[in-house]
């Protein structure tokens, strides 16, 4: 589906990034990372090498437009062109509204909505000179419905979602087509150890499937969007959530029982 082309994925080097690295390069794509965590994007590389495709790793901060330009401008001159980009690099940092210093709300917004900016456009300019090109984005549910404690992580993820439909306007005219997906819990090793225990237990409930997704699950999403059979969808948002958007009130609303039940 994807053979001879090159994927660039952005935080590729865990979770849900490297997974949708190995997936789109078993679709026979060469892949190209940006990652500030290096050993772990290298770790991707090898999986990647393994399939037998091409693999340019680099280590970059998204939320600096110059080390952005110039490490596309780089991947290109390794690997040639670039067709596809996803862009899954992001942080997140829970904390309750009047406790979020402007440090941490500037961060989020630095490299979940400006760093998805920053390497869209780069991207754009390249796959413009081809006359097509595939841009996924991740956001998340919390950028649909209201997140608690998570104001400036939810933020940083509607301004993606915005974003997608501004540039699918855009940059049509140049072949090139951005959507972006929503994933809901998905069960990563980082959110495995950062939940607690009882929160391990009880999110899955707040959705119409009562489980975690996986990692493979938003990847398969991912590639789909970024093939060529793709080419009449633009401008979407897709959630891939487990009924989680469509339970959002009742997600809220659990929430709230439990934190009175814990008198918080």
């Amino acid at each position: 589906m994807l053979e001879g082309q090159v994927a660039l994925v952005t935080g590729g080097g865990r979770g849900i990034g490297k997974a949708i690295a190995l997936r789109l390069a078993r679709e026979g794509a060469d892949i190209a990372i940006i990652d500030m965590n290096r050993e772990g994007a290298e770790a991707t590389g090898r999986d990647v090498s393994g399939l037998g495709r091409r693999i340019a790793v680099h280590q970059a901060d998204i939320s600096d437009p110059a080390a952005v330009q110039a490490t596309v401008r780089a991947i290109v001159t390794e690997l040639g062109r670039l067709d596809v980009l996803v862009n899954n690099a992001g942080i997140e940092k829970r904390s309750p509204f009047l406790e979020i210093s402007a440090d941490d709300w500037k961060r989020q917004i630095d490299v979940n909505l400006s760093g998805t900016f920053y390497c869209t456009q780069a991207a754009a300019a390249e796959m413009s000179k081809r006359g097509y090109g595939r841009v996924v984005n991740i956001s998340s549910v919390a950028g649909v419905i209201g997140p608690i404690d998570l104001a400036a992580y939810g933020a940083s993820k509607a301004g993606v979602i915005g974003l997608t439909r501004a540039a699918a306007l855009d940059l049509a005219d140049f072949g090139i087509t951005v959507n972006a997906i929503s994933p809901g819990p998905v069960e990563t090793e980082l959110m495995l150890g950062a939940w607690t225990a009882e929160a391990l237990r009880e999110r899955p409930q707040h959705g119409a499937i009562a489980r975690f997704g996986t990692v493979d699950e938003i990847a398969q999403v991912v590639a789909f969007l970024a093939s060529p059979d793709s080419a009449f969808i633009t401008g979407i948002n897709v959630s891939v959530d487990g009924g989680a958007v469509a339970a959002g009130a009742y997600m809220v609303e659990k929430y709230r029982r439990r934190k009175a039940a814990a008198g918080s």
